[in-house]
């Protein structure tokens, strides 16, 4: 086996893995860690500059 097929069946495999695991996590899930995390690193960001009460 040569080494570009190799590489392509393993990048192939890492997908459909890949796409399992989103698949049982979920998009919805995912968003909201994201928005979670945005959201944090704002009040951080806002909180660092003065604007807490």
């Amino acid at each position: 086996m040569d080494k570009e097929a190799e590489k392509e069946i393993l990048k192939e495999a890492l997908q459909e893995w890949l796409d399992k695991q989103f698949a049982l996590f979920g998009k919805w899930t995912l968003a909201g860690l994201f928005a979670l995390a945005f959201s944090g690193l704002v009040y951080l960001a806002l909180s660092g500059q003065g604007w807490h009460k």
